[in-house]
């Protein structure tokens, strides 16, 4: 809480305990919604890294048909090998972002406010 709150919540009449509980409860609150947000946040990252592996799977499946049925190639070998590498690095650098971000380290969490 900040100078202002400590203020109106001593005008009240809730003293010093008043101030450590409603701090308590604060703090409770707080680490409610920010698991809320985690939950949503890392369902959406998943969804993203499954998505994207679902769609290069798919691809690939298109790939395959189309080469055994037509006999084409729709991409050679190297741009396949290319490509593979490119979206798995990617996927993998975006999902490692969003879950350090969504579960910080204890070295990295930000300070406590004041």
């Amino acid at each position: 809480m900040n100078g202002v709150d400590r203020h109106v919540v001593r005008e009240a009449g809730a003293g010093p305990a008043g101030l450590e509980v409603e701090g308590i409860a604060e703090h409770i609150a707080n680490s409610r919604a920010n698991r809320q947000l985690r939950q949503v946040y890392a369902a959406k990252a998943y969804g993203l890294a499954a998505g994207c592996i679902v769609l290069w799977a798919s691809l690939l499946a298109v790939q395959g048909g189309m080469k055994a049925t037509v006999g084409v190639e729709m991409w050679s070998d190297q741009v396949l090998i290319a490509v593979t590498t490119g979206v798995t690095v990617s996927v993998l650098a975006a999902f490692l972002g969003v879950i350090r971000g969504l579960f910080p380290g204890k070295d990295e969490r930000a300070p406590a406010p004041p």
